[in-house]
């Protein structure tokens, strides 16, 4: 017996071969590996489903107020397509400043130019919104040039309710649906 231990007189003890001190170790040892892949994998995949809740969960905050904004700019647009026919002097008289009476809420879009989540949300709606912010600052700045209500600021009105009727139809229901898969997505990771 001792011949066939010859060559592992290494593991020996005083001379004993001690395979179960040897085998105990190896055991410890790949036990402790073991566990230490297994526990720092486990770790990975926390720290990227933490990543991904904060991350669409974000997106999904930046979105709401975006959607917030949206709606409140739509409805002060439609409210001055309504209040214009019995003012339009507040729209043509520079002596009543009406650049400073007709003003959209962008506070929320200007952040986003910030935001590390923006290129997140889906191109579509910020094409949409970055589209009616133009195109409605554009339709305003021809009717603080005219002098009166004319037919360019008639035309520039009826511009207006197209670039409204636009976006009420086509970026918020888009912009709604993509908050609705957010939270539904929200919703599956907290469960």
């Amino acid at each position: 017996m001792r011949g066939l231990f010859a060559p592992f007189r290494f593991l020996s003890v005083s001379g004993q071969p001690n395979t179960e001190f040897w085998l105990t170790q190896c055991i410890i040892l790949a036990s402790t590996v073991l566990g230490v892949y297994l526990a720092s994998f486990a770790g990975f995949e926390i720290a990227v489903d933490f990543d991904r809740y904060q991350s669409t969960s974000d997106v999904y905050n930046l979105e709401r107020s975006l959607e917030a904004e949206f709606v409140d700019n739509i409805e002060k647009v439609e409210t001055w397509i309504a209040d214009y026919p019995e003012g339009p002097m507040t729209w043509h008289a520079a002596n009543l400043a009406p650049r400073e009476r007709h003003k959209l809420d962008d506070m929320v879009w200007e952040t986003m130019r910030y935001s590390q989540r923006t290129f997140e949300v889906d191109p579509a709606i910020i094409t949409g919104v970055r589209r009616f912010y133009s195109d409605i600052e554009a339709q305003m700045t021809i009717m603080f040039m005219q002098q009166n209500a004319n037919g360019m600021a008639k035309h520039a009105l009826e511009n207006m309710q197209e670039i409204v009727a636009s976006a009420r139809a086509d970026v918020l229901p888009l912009l709604q649906s993509e908050i609705d898969r957010l939270d539904g997505e929200l919703a599956k990771m907290t469960d």
